[in-house]
């Protein structure tokens, strides 16, 4: 009897997670508390777990997921918010991150709201949060990413907070709303980037908004990539109520490419920058872009056409 009662209990344990849907399925929100799996010990990669719930929500269709309140997450691998699914970050709840990993992947019409990831290992070189062309995001995508800290605290000034990147036959990413969001200590804060994709099609990265964003000791606080038109646009990007924080390691406030974006907002403390080039510059594949932005007009270098500052 003892013989079958300890075989029973070690299928149970076996099957782990295959068991938890049933029990899960009930409620509208799913717990990452649920997936984690304490018997890794200091190299734990949670990230995995995180994964697990994901999956689990978008299979079940259900509301979100959370993660817990006041805790951090040691992550040493990529995940993917999948497309429907909520991921909320719990008050005070961190990702904290070591390795050189994408941190995570956002699919179209996913949400990501009040979260803090922390950048902790020197040898990160990667894109914090990105989104893909790939998943063509059009005028009807419910993305949205709130209430975001991006932080590298390493201290090496590497990696960049948040990417969009289009390559790829008609690959895009239009129409997504970025809103609260602080990025500090990267060499790239944010970077818009669509490429060629050959073959007489194109690939754009065009129509987001950006509000309320602060930048603070970024090398490069904002980048966008492409070309003025077709084949690879960058164009009608709007960054409101931007607070940018210039430090002794600032090299250029923002490097455009593209036409009709707008870029409106402060930047504080100038005169702590440590070289005389220019600190705003638009390429010469820009067209009737505008900076509203307190930087002095011989600190901003326009090769393109028609813009304004």
């Amino acid at each position: 009897m003892f013989i079958g009662a300890f075989i029973s209990y070690m299928a149970f344990q076996t099957k782990g997670f295959s068991e938890r849907p049933a029990e899960l399925s009930q409620t509208g929100e799913v717990a990452v508390e649920d997936f984690l799996d304490d018997t890794q010990g200091a190299d734990r990669d949670d990230a995995k777990a995180i994964q697990r719930a994901i999956d689990f929500c978008a299979a079940h269709k259900k509301e979100k997921v959370t993660l817990q309140a006041s805790k951090t997450y040691r992550v040493q691998s990529g995940f993917t918010v999948k497309e429907g699914v909520k991921l909320e970050f719990g008050q005070q709840a961190v990702l904290a991150v070591r390795g050189n990993a994408q941190v995570m992947k956002v699919e179209k019409d996913a949400a990501v709201i009040n979260g803090t990831i922390q950048i902790t290992d020197p040898s990160f070189q990667s894109e914090v949060i990105a989104l893909e062309g790939t998943d063509r995001f059009d005028a009807a995508n419910k993305t949205r990413l709130e209430n975001m800290t991006i932080i590298n605290k390493s201290g090496s000034h590497k990696g960049i907070g948040l990417s969009l990147y289009a390559k790829g036959p008609w690959h895009n990413i239009s129409f997504v709303n970025f809103t609260n969001i602080t990025v500090i200590g990267f060499e790239t804060g944010i970077q818009l980037k669509a490429e060629d994709p050959g073959g007489g099609t194109y690939s754009w990265v065009n129509a987001n908004r950006f509000d309320n964003v602060a930048l603070e000791d970024c090398v490069l606080g904002i980048r966008l990539i492409g070309s003025i038109s077709i084949p690879n646009e960058c164009s009608g990007n709007f960054f409101t109520g931007l607070q940018i924080q210039l430090t002794e390691n600032t090299k250029r406030l923002l490097e455009a490419d593209g036409s009709y974006n707008r870029f409106e907002g402060m930047a504080w403390d100038q005169q702590r920058v440590q070289h005389q080039q220019p600190l705003i510059v638009f390429t010469s594949q820009t067209e009737k872009n505008k900076a509203e932005i307190n930087i002095d007009s011989q600190y901003i270098h326009d090769k393109g056409t028609r813009n304004e500052y």
